[in-house]
């Protein structure tokens, strides 16, 4: 936290200048990653951050030929004229349930031109723009749904000849939405770019950009066994009127990637891909690479007390006295997956720390006494608890860590309340039965969970 600060800071005070034209900053650099890190890369899927969950992101990307040549009026060859490394800092949080911010501040690090003739540059490296959004979540569930995005663009470098002299932020306008089909999620953001030009800048043949209709589509496949995402994406700005720019160059942006998402803990996340133009756009590179970390912490696995949540209607008739000082929350969470059990309930926030079967939440005894106490008080003719994880490791490993969980449940339970230990079974079933997305880590922490099923004598 302490170098992120320091990285936070050091961009703040160095703001970068150009006495060129500029395509990478207020808002013109194409590659965009999310602030929450959720589900894809730049593209927005409509989930948000869960309450009290942060993201930090870094990434860098390389990038080739995207400033302008103004004497190029044939358009652009294969040669390597000019190239950039830029960075983006990002900041997410989880505000409620259904809404989430986020903040990103885009740098130039370094570049490199070479071309003689007429053309755009930055003058020295530094911050280009500082980017702000909130989503709202509108409807959906651990499979997809729809989200509203509103976002801000603030140029902070001079002589910007695609905002203009004085021009306000940019507002970005967006829906998303996405689904998901086992392993497979498919994502699409469609929206308008509000801008707020101000006046041409002398010596610079380029007119302010006016406003743009956005768009984008993401695809991505889990593979579990190796903890990773292939994602796919295409992202395009079209603007909603002509405006004078360099010629070989739309004013219009389009560009596609192919990169990989690898959860290489339960709360770090590595990326890495590439990706090229789909036509000569406003800063679209002939080709990109980029890399980035996204670190994630907080939500169910800070919280100070555990919580088990009941289902609103058991599965079959039978008794249904409410138990005394469980925590029953409005956010039920996904369902359970169908199976045994008169009653059943899933055990939160004792969420096991990460790869563990014994460490778990300050509460824990209070919540397993007070479920002893309900069983004792029935006529209870079985109870079965399942050990669930999320899916970061190997699949036999996973089985045993779920089996472990629940044995440590059920011995704690049988032992002190004095229960009858051949009507308390442990099972586990490990990483095969989610009940939210394993791609990311909120999903993962709703995965880790105890399940009790209670079956009821007849």
């Amino acid at each position: 936290m302490k170098a992120f600060r320091l990285i936070l800071g050091f961009c703040l005070i160095a703001p970068a200048s150009m006495s060129f034209a500029n395509i990478t900053g207020s808002d013109l650099q194409n590659f965009n990653a999310t602030t929450n890190g959720l589900d894809f890369v730049t593209v927005q899927s409509s989930e948000t951050l869960g309450k009290g969950i942060f993201n930090l992101g870094l990434f860098t990307n390389y990038a080739v030929n995207t400033l302008p040549r103004y004497e190029d009026a044939s358009g652009r060859d294969a040669d390597v004229n000019d190239s950039i490394i830029a960075a983006d800092i990002n900041f997410g949080m989880g505000v409620a349930s259904f809404w989430d911010i986020g903040i990103s501040i885009p740098s130039v690090i370094y570049q490199n031109v070479n071309f003689d003739g007429d053309r755009g540059q930055f003058d020295k490296n530094g911050v280009t723009e500082i980017r702000a959004n909130s989503k709202w979540r509108l409807y959906g569930d651990q499979d997809g749904g729809i989200a509203f995005i509103l976002g801000t663009n603030v140029n902070v470098t001079e002589n910007n000849p695609y905002t203009g002299s004085g021009s306000g932020p940019t507002m970005n306008f967006e829906f998303a939405f996405d689904t998901t089909f086992n392993k497979i999620a498919v994502g699409a953001n469609v929206g308008y770019r509000k801008r707020s030009p101000g006046d041409k800048v002398d010596g610079f043949p380029i007119e302010p950009l006016q406003d743009q209709y956005i768009g984008s589509l993401a695809t991505s496949y889990l593979f579990t066994s190796l903890d990773t995402k292939l994602i796919f994406e295409f992202y395009a700005g079209i603007p909603t009127k002509k405006t004078d720019t360099v010629k070989s160059r739309s004013a219009s942006a389009a560009e596609m990637l192919l990169g990989i998402k690898h959860d290489i803990t339960d709360a770090l996340a590595f990326h890495a891909g590439a990706g090229t133009e789909a036509g000569n756009g406003t800063s679209s590179a002939d080709w990109r690479v980029y890399t980035g970390i996204n670190y994630v912490f907080g939500g169910e696995g800070d919280k100070k007390e555990p919580q088990i949540v009941a289902p609103p209607k058991p599965k079959a008739p039978g008794p249904q006295p409410m138990i005394p000082k469980f925590v029953q929350t409005p956010d039920a969470g996904p369902a359970e997956p169908a199976g045994e059990g008169d009653e059943v309930f899933v055990l939160r926030g004792i969420n096991f720390v990460f790869d563990s079967a014994s460490r778990v939440l300050p509460g824990t005894r209070e919540i397993l006494t007070n479920l002893g106490q309900h069983l004792k008080k029935n006529a209870v003719e079985k109870v079965i608890i399942e050990g669930h994880t999320d899916s970061v490791g190997q699949e036999k490993y996973n089985y045993e860590l779920g089996l472990q969980r629940a044995k440590v449940i059920r011995e704690y339970i049988v032992r002190s309340e004095k229960l009858d230990p051949s009507r308390v079974e442990a099972r586990s079933y490990g990483e095969t039965r989610p009940v939210a997305d394993n791609g990311n880590f909120q999903g993962r922490q709703l995965n880790r969970r105890v399940v009790f099923r209670i079956i009821y004598k007849k």
